[in-house]
């Protein structure tokens, strides 16, 4: 009788215990980069990236429903990495991935600290308006789900010559899921 009523009581314990534990509602975001092919007589494009955020919703489990207080910028990664846009074409480098607040996600930003650009032997700063490059693209994170998203850059597109040997970049990049 004692043996019954000693794992009644654990069994008991064992319940009240696991209606303490608290699920997080995260999943996990992989950011990768990559670049088109290019025409363009680019020998090296070289962009150092300080830092990477993306901007949760007020949205709760659909894009149209507002009811997420966690809503904000989110730091994906805060370590600086210098990407060779020529040297990573057709090749999928990475970026970082964190651990995320699971909802729906509406931009990711790229916060740039040098940018360079080699044509013909030659080095020129490459100007890159505001120092971010702001891609707006809804994605969600799913609850104990890995999202993977692959931002695929279009040098050709992105690299302009504004005259007097100045370069501009006015980033052309696709995202998409994996």
């Amino acid at each position: 009788m004692k043996e019954i009523l000693t794992l009644v009581v654990i069994l008991a314990g064992f319940v009240l215990l696991s209606g303490c534990v608290h699920e997080e509602n995260t999943g996990t975001l992989i950011l990768q980069i990559t670049d088109k092919t290019s025409d363009l007589n680019i020998t090296q494009a070289l962009v150092t990236i300080s830092n990477i955020e993306v901007h949760l919703s007020a949205g709760g489990t659909s894009e149209n429903e507002t009811n997420n207080t966690s809503a904000g910028w989110y730091t994906v990664v805060e370590t600086p990495q210098t990407f060779d846009l020529i040297e990573i074409k057709d090749v999928k480098e990475f970026l970082g991935s964190a651990n995320l607040t699971a909802g729906w996600y509406t931009q990711i930003r790229l916060h740039v600290d040098k940018a360079l650009v080699t044509i013909d032997g030659v080095e020129y700063n490459l100007t890159i308006p505001s120092k971010t490059i702001k891609l707006i693209k809804p994605f969600q994170i799913k609850n104990n789900q890995t999202t993977t998203l692959i931002l695929d850059c279009d040098a050709q597109k992105s690299i302009h010559e504004t005259g007097n040997n100045k370069f501009i970049m006015q980033p052309t990049i696709t995202i998409t899921q994996e």
